[in-house]
């Protein structure tokens, strides 16, 4: 008999799991859905499908569940799936938890010792022809774009033998997805990471193996049109401490940010290493090339909340909350500077995502307002911000509120930076619902101008993207179904 979840912040509330698939061929639509509004919405995040056996729960654990809301005509259809990964089918076979929490193998049940730990929950990608969900410490896993039944690990024909990124970069000046992968000789070799460059037709094409100086969790990079940078953040794993019964994932308090520069086509021969303070960074909005420097506009703390330091100690959200800052990097220099953009408690900054790479003005993101802690209360407003003017646009969803990443959509035949409408998915405090609220792009504080209507609650999670009609990485897929 299946046993209830036990009680977690992180398993309740907008988090509680809903623990079901469903097909809505037709939803409720408020307001008027615009014409050139047509494509399709995911959001990948954590559907625990059993407790833990630890008796604990993180975030980032939970098995992942796929929302896809397609636009057509004016109407919009809704299918979410389950990522139904090695450890996802172990487990439903046996009818509970088998892999210990991220797959620690010290609590795991003897049975899938050996097998793989994938959940599969961090992000879902449309490239090369495939829908991709993907999560740091594994494989990415294709799906039906369509139907989102899981067709199995897709390895790049052997290329990527271990871990992608969840956060890739997609340049859409030449089609080009590059990401980087950590850990690839396993917890007990030596630490470093893939680096990958992969051809709008999915072909990787430039593969290379990047030392780095510890074990580290490293959700994103920097790309712009020639350069790369990894930053190497003092959030570390370390198996040998977990073993120990310590936290396998912590806050290093001794150790800086470190960063890796190379050439975009380059190897470990051309990698150059310099030191910043210790920073929390997850997330950044854009980065691009200007005046011999790269430009990153990031959400960074001065420590997290998400996990505990190499001590079991925990910092609260007040004491991390992030903010938008830049970072200009110095090139010739090896050095940056910081400075902050915006001071509000800002996550989740993306641009326009055709403008990867490119210089952007716009930056969209989820903000805290009155929330006490915008992670586990959930982030209860929406933010545009023109980092050029310093003009706020934003919308609170009243209190108690949980709105998911804000992603910018953009309208089919869209010519510039934020040509279109920007959307996210809201849970309202105590509702037994969710919506997808829709905005105009350049203007969130006039609030949404169409909200779907989902009739059942939908859990928080991580990331989410949009493809409009006539982006082309839809029209592979489209065109192939």
């Amino acid at each position: 008999m299946t046993q209830p979840f036990f009680n977690h912040p992180y398993l309740s509330g907008h988090h509680e799991p809903v623990r079901f698939e469903a097909t809505a061929p037709d939803l409720i639509v408020d307001g008027d859905l615009p014409s050139d509004l047509a494509g399709v919405f995911y959001r990948n995040g954590p559907e625990p499908l059993y407790p833990t056996r630890e008796g604990d729960y993180h975030w980032f654990d939970g098995d992942g569940m796929v929302y896809a809301m397609h636009f057509q005509d004016g109407r919009v259809s809704l299918r979410n799936r389950w990522v139904r990964t090695e450890k996802f089918e172990l487990e439903k076979a046996a009818g509970r938890r088998l892999f210990g929490m991220f797959g620690n193998p010290m609590t795991s049940d003897p049975s899938v010792q050996g097998k793989h730990y994938n959940t599969g929950n961090t992000n879902i990608i449309l490239h090369g022809g495939k829908l991709l969900a993907l999560m740091e410490g594994s494989q990415p896993v294709a799906l039906d774009p369509f139907e989102l039944t899981t067709l199995g690990v897709h390895d790049y024909d052997g290329t990527i033998a271990s871990t992608f990124s969840a956060h890739p970069k997609i340049d859409y000046a030449t089609g080009e997805l590059v990401n980087i992968g950590a850990n690839i000789n396993g917890w007990t070799g030596e630490a470093a990471l893939q680096y990958t460059i992969t051809t709008a037709e999915g072909v990787v094409r430039h593969a290379v193996t990047i030392p780095i100086p510890h074990f580290a969790l490293i959700h994103t990079f920097f790309l712009t049109e020639n350069w790369v940078v990894i930053p190497v953040v003092p959030l570390d794993t370390d198996i040998q401490r977990g073993m120990r019964g310590g936290p396998m994932t912590a806050w290093n308090t001794g150790r800086p940010t470190k960063l890796a520069i190379l050439p975009r086509e380059g190897t470990a021969d051309d990698v150059r290493w310099f030191e910043f303070d210790p920073r929390h960074m997850f997330h950044e909005c854009n980065a691009w090339e200007e005046n011999g420097q790269i430009i990153a506009d990031v959400a960074a703390a001065n420590g997290t909340a998400l996990f505990p330091d190499q001590d079991g100690n925990w910092l609260t959200h007040a004491e991390t909350t992030m903010s938008l800052r830049r970072w200009t990097i110095d090139i010739a220099g090896a050095s940056m500077k910081e400075e902050i953009l915006n001071d509000r408690d800002i996550q989740f900054p993306r641009p326009d995502d055709r403008m990867m790479a490119r210089k952007t003005r716009h930056a969209y993101g989820n903000m805290n307002l009155y929330s006490v802690d915008g992670r586990v209360d959930g982030m209860d407003a929406v933010l545009h911000f023109d980092t050029a003017s310093g003009k706020e646009d934003f919308y609170h969803f009243g209190p108690g509120s949980a709105a998911g990443e804000l992603v910018v959509a953009p309208r089919v035949g869209a010519t510039h930076e934020s040509d279109g409408y920007a959307m996210t998915l809201v849970h309202r405090a105590n509702s037994p619902t969710s919506e997808l609220a829709i905005f105009a792009a350049t203007d969130i504080a006039a609030g949404p101008i169409a909200t779907v209507r989902i009739p059942f609650r939908v859990p928080s999670g991580f990331h989410c993207n949009y493809y409009s009609a006539d982006n082309p990485f839809y029209k592979a897929v489209a065109n192939a179904a």
